[in-house]
């Protein structure tokens, strides 16, 4: 090991501290960054929907997430830290599941009798 007068260690730790520092700050950027993008992305998506006239319920989720990816980047912005379910996720990444289309009619359906009868418990002629 080498020995190190005084005034080398000490330059040598603020050189650390300031390393340590601007890596956290780019860190930091980046994730602002992320979370800006996130913020515009939703605000794309629902100006879209807007636009093309989508059904209620499209826009009101549109809305949803573009109201949270901006209180995600305002928090962050801040300085607030965001809890672990307020995490910006990327919603390119997700496809939602086609919804099954239904049969409507002016019918009420009967309830089904269950054919499965594994569940139900199954007497024994020494239980008579």
């Amino acid at each position: 090991m080498v020995k190190l007068d005084e005034e080398t260690r000490k330059a040598l730790l603020l050189f650390n501290r300031r390393a340590e520092a601007a890596e956290s700050e780019a860190a930091e950027d980046k994730r602002l960054a992320k979370v800006a993008k996130a913020k515009d992305d939703a605000a794309r998506a629902l100006k879209k929907a807007q636009d093309a006239g989508a059904e209620a319920d499209v826009i009101s989720e549109a809305d949803t997430a573009y109201r949270s990816a901006l209180k995600a980047w305002q928090d962050l912005r801040d300085g607030v830290e965001p809890t672990e379910s307020e995490e910006p996720t990327n919603e390119s990444e997700e496809t939602p599941e086609p919804e099954e289309p239904t049969n409507e009619s002016d019918e009420t359906p009967e309830p089904e009798e269950p054919t499965d009868k594994s569940d139900e418990p199954v007497e024994s002629d020494d239980d008579k």
